[in-house]
């Protein structure tokens, strides 16, 4: 015996094609990181003082090693937390 195929069941899955997600961008791909810069560099630190990652933030890689470096400085000078 073969079963039926249901279709009373409504199809609600969005395809991939559809919605694209676009991350919002922390700064311009063409704008320096300044690392003595403490308040711009803190949108970059969670509440836990962990440094966010590149695909959360939408930087370069350039700038996240630079943010990395900045942030670092600011912890061990005692400017950060």
């Amino acid at each position: 015996m073969a079963f039926k195929k249901r279709t009373d069941k409504p199809t609600t899955r969005k395809r991939r094609d559809e919605a694209p997600h676009k991350r919002q961008r922390a700064m311009d791909p063409q704008d320096a990181v300044d690392v003595n810069d403490v308040e711009a560099l803190s949108r970059f630190v969670t509440d836990y003082g962990k440094i966010m990652p590149a695909r959360i933030t939408g930087v370069t890689a350039l700038q996240q090693r630079h943010i990395k470096k900045g942030v670092r400085r600011a912890r061990n000078m005692g400017l950060m937390a």
